[in-house]
């Protein structure tokens, strides 16, 4: 199955998370422009790819430390990711499956609805921030990467919602969960799931106030 094909092909990568749904449930739920048959015709199935805690991360710096004039490209971590989700790719190819790639990071050309696609494949549900929310990882993980293939893929994750019976302290109780509510690193650590998942301080800088962790990257590896 193209799943698998995905899994094996990302092992040890640190974007370990991947399941999947047919594209039927997909195309359900996609906006016009966006369905199966406009993207990749003949496609059966969706695969989605996402990374958990520090492993992608980590591997990252060390990447960009062996050579810190990395650090000065527009997209560094982007770039990484979708070199390492070439790794799925060239498996797929290998397997003769008919594929088409989309990535999550906000410069793709084309960005599918990755927040839905968490649901769809049994990976995470909607919690009362921006955030999909792990059943494992809580909210310390992201969505990475999903093609549209054309071969018989593994039936979604059964997953159980975890905010459903929380008291959100995330957001200071269900009351407060009705706006907009950004996934600040604040609201990220209030949340009762997935603390072991929880990223590394630089990676969380990074995330959050990038032009000034990437100077101190650039100036020492540590």
């Amino acid at each position: 199955m193209a799943t698998r094909i995905v899994r094996d092909a990302l092992a040890g990568t640190g974007i370990e998370l991947v399941a999947s749904c047919g594209v039927g449930a997909y195309d359900a739920e996609a906006p016009a422009g966006l369905r199966s048959a406009e993207l990749m015709p003949g496609a059966r199935g969706v695969v989605v790819a996402a990374s958990a805690g520090t492993r992608l991360w980590r591997r990252f710096r060390e990447h960009m430390d062996a050579d810190r004039a990395r650090w000065g490209e527009a997209h560094p971590y982007d770039a990484f990711i979708g070199a390492t989700l070439t790794r799925a790719d060239d498996a797929l190819a290998r397997a003769g499956v008919r594929f088409r790639r989309f990535e999550a990071a906000f410069h793709a050309p084309v960005r599918l609805s990755f927040i839905a696609l968490a649901r769809l494949v049994g990976l995470g549900h909607a919690g009362p921030f921006m955030l999909a929310i792990h059943s494992t990882h809580g909210p310390w993980w992201a969505l990475r990467g999903a093609w549209l293939v054309d071969a018989e893929v593994e039936p979604p994750l059964v997953h159980e919602p975890p905010c459903v019976g929380c008291p959100a302290p995330c957001v200071g109780g269900w009351e407060n969960a009705g706006g907009i509510v950004r996934a600040t690193p604040e609201v990220r650590a209030r949340c009762v799931v997935g603390q072991d998942s929880r990223y590394d301080d630089d990676q969380i800088a990074y995330h959050y106030d990038r032009e000034n962790a990437v100077r101190r990257f650039q100036k020492s590896p540590s």
